[in-house]
Order: structure tokens, then C-alpha cells, then sequence
């Protein structure tokens, strides 16, 4: 996977300070591991080592950035530039 400064990124107007919600299983299906966050709505969806429903949100709303939700760990992801942003 492609690493880019979160700096060159230019869908970094669409990025936007998302908190953490309450939720805690995805929004479409229900599955409850492996989260990831929208960080232009705060959709809450599974991976796509799943059922790809963060993918899918991405494909239907144009929304580009992820993040882990409720883990241990933590990255930014554009679906745009398919890359971390770092």
C-alpha cells in the first residue's frame, strides 16, 4: 500500500474532525469488528476483509478518508489517492 504525506493529499478539504460515536457495530450490516469511520460524515462500517462496507460508502457517497474505529491503532486512508496518509 501507497504511503503519501497527508499534505499532498488534495481531498484534504473533504477531511473533517469526526468524534468518536457510541456506535458500535456497522451501520449496514451489523458486524461488530474490524471498524472503520467515515471522516466526512462519521459513517461506521466494516472493513473490507469483511463485507467492505466502508468501501461501498465510499463508491455510493464519494466520502474519501477512513479511519479505524474502536481500536488500538490508528491511520488515515484516502480512497482517492489509495494511500495512508502520514
Amino acid at each position: 500500500m501507497e504511503r503519501i504525506k497527508k499534505a499532498e493529499c488534495p481531498h484534504l478539504d473533504r477531511l473533517k474532525e469526526i468524534s468518536k460515536f457510541a456506535k458500535t457495530v456497522c451501520e449496514d450490516c451489523g458486524f461488530g469488528a474490524d471498524l472503520r469511520q467515515c471522516q466526512t460524515c462519521g459513517f461506521i462500517s466494516c472493513c473490507e476483509s469483511h463485507h467492505a462496507h466502508d468501501k461501498e460508502h465510499f463508491e455510493k457517497t464519494g466520502h474519501p478518508f477512513i479511519r479505524p474505529y474502536r481500536t488500538n491503532y490508528d491511520w488515515l486512508w484516502c480512497y482517492q489517492c489509495k494511500a495512508y496518509l502520514d
